[in-house]
């Protein structure tokens, strides 16, 4: 096994130790960004109650569909830089037309979200009692959705050319901004719901500033240049049949929560914040999940690139058993010890308790 400048090179070494030093800081970084929702969801059920906590949760399944396409996008990047890199060739057009397509994404989805927030909401049948602080807390949340898109973008780009550390390692420093984000702006300064907004604004925002940094640096496999920055309509229609499909795909299976979320708001502020805990817990078991696909994602790319296909279809078959191994063990731990893991992000007893029968029935 080699390093391809600053990332390491999956078309060649042992498949198990390769996939294994390239996963573990993915699914650190997944931990690290689930942070700056779960942070922010602990923080409210503990600190600020039941209502609040039922204003978060009632927009968040409708935030992930909203940028599932773009998560997509994410993918396709990542796919065609890495048979880029794997040909060598093309790598840096590659990011340069991505990057510029999310920019543009990035920029309509804020203004949607910030905009039509109420009626969305309300279409949702969010509570009355907790729409207000629902309004106020997705239009803040929003403006952080172009960082959201672009670090997803800029960190698929690096994972394609083997670098899983600087994306993890970004993410924990962001991930604890966060955290001391979400405590001086509820304890210190209590600004309520609108403090642990702005601490998530805060630290996506950060995490694009700091990946950026890091892609404009010299000797990487893969390079962001504002000066060539150009749009390549060719192969950003490349990323879009490979990214799109996944994309539409994930915003298919979020609507189905979100369609879920329309009759839970309906039952009243417990259930919408039982359902937000169970959510929120239930991230922690796609974590793995998502790693190991990502994982895949460069594996293959590279071996695609490079006309590996013996050792494509190994690895592949190897990450699927590690995968299903270690998503298993999340997901029993959660259901042996419920009241514990659920108590963990609010103290209210009668949320809890719906929380655990919500994650029975759906596990």
């Amino acid at each position: 096994m080699s390093r391809s400048r600053q990332g390491i090179s999956m078309t060649e070494g042992r498949i198990v130790r390769t996939l294994i030093l390239f996963i573990l800081p993915l699914i650190g970084s997944s931990i690290f960004q689930q942070l700056y929702n779960t942070a922010d969801f602990f923080f409210v059920g503990n600190w600020l109650g039941k209502t609040s906590a039922a204003a978060v949760g009632a927009s968040s399944s409708l935030i992930t569909c909203i940028i599932g396409v773009f998560t997509g996008i994410a993918l396709g990047t990542n796919v065609v830089i890495a048979q880029a890199i794997g040909a060598g060739k093309n790598v840096d057009r590659t990011l340069s037309s991505s990057f510029l397509f999310g920019i543009a994404g990035g920029i309509v989805l804020m203004l949607v979200g910030v905009c039509f927030a109420p009626g969305i909401l309300g279409i949702l049948n969010t509570p009355e009692n907790v729409m207000n602080e629902a309004v106020l807390y997705i239009r803040i949340y929003f403006l952080s959705v172009p960082a959201s898109i672009l670090y997803n973008i800029c960190s698929g780009s690096l994972r394609a050319c083997g670098d899983s550390k600087t994306p993890f390692h970004i993410l924990v420093v962001c991930g604890i901004v966060n955290v001391l984000g979400d405590i001086f702006l509820i304890r210190v300064i209590p600004l309520g719901i609108k403090g642990v907004a702005l601490a998530t604004i805060i630290s996506q925002w950060l995490s694009l500033l700091l990946i950026i940094r890091s892609l404009l640096k010299e000797g990487r496999a893969v390079r962001l240049s504002f000066q060539s920055m150009t749009m390549d309509w060719r192969i950003l229609g490349k990323i879009l049949r490979i990214g799109l499909p996944s994309g539409i795909q994930s915003m298919v299976v979020t609507l189905s929560n979100v369609i879920i979320q329309y009759y839970i708001n309906g039952f009243g502020e417990t259930t919408v914040a039982a359902f937000a805990t169970y959510y929120r817990t239930e991230s922690f078991v796609y974590l793995p999940i998502m790693a190991f696909g990502q994982a895949v994602t460069t594996f293959s790319g590279q071996n695609t690139g490079a006309a590996q296909y013996k050792r494509l279809a190994k690895g592949t078959g190897i990450a699927a058993a590690m995968g299903m191994a270690v998503t298993f063990c999340t997901a029993g731990c959660i259901l042996t010890f419920p009241e514990t893991v659920f108590g963990l992000f609010i103290k209210d007893s009668s949320v809890v308790n719906e929380t655990i029968m919500i994650a029975m029935v759906s596990f």
